[in-house]
């Protein structure tokens, strides 16, 4: 029997200075069971460093090896950002 996703929760206190975002971050993030825990940091830190308006965790996660584990998708149908 395969062990199922485990949910995370964070939190941050987000103050870029340079880009003037102030902002509580307060998510969970689905650990795929074939992630890896630095894998999943890697993510979270990633996001927390780039946070915009409408970015997302990828919904394919792991599942999907062609689609980026973080997006932004742009108003046209693109991705604005891909992380």
């Amino acid at each position: 029997m395969s062990q199922g996703s485990v949910l995370y929760r964070f939190r941050f206190n987000l103050s870029d200075v340079d880009r003037g975002v102030y902002e509580a971050l307060d998510f969970r993030v689905a650990m795929h069971p074939s992630e890896s825990v630095p894998y999943l940091l890697a993510r979270v830190l990633a996001y927390a460093l780039n946070v915009l308006p409408g970015l997302e965790f990828s919904p394919g996660g792991l599942s999907d090896v062609d689609a980026p584990a973080i997006s932004l998708p742009d108003p046209r149908g693109g991705l604005s950002l891909c992380i």
